[in-house]
């Protein structure tokens, strides 16, 4: 249990935040939001 009390015990650098945001490409790796046919599949799970 002490362990899951000291999750938030670490510090990120500037250089881990710079890699971080590196690793958002703008683009989904399972489905595209804003393709039509994708958002017609999804409401049509009703």
């Amino acid at each position: 249990m002490q362990q899951n009390l000291e999750i938030f015990d670490f510090t990120l650098s500037d250089g881990d935040m710079e890699q971080i945001a590196r690793l958002d490409t703008d683009k989904s790796l399972f489905f595209d939001h804003h393709d039509p046919d994708v958002v017609k599949m999804f409401m049509g799970w009703r």
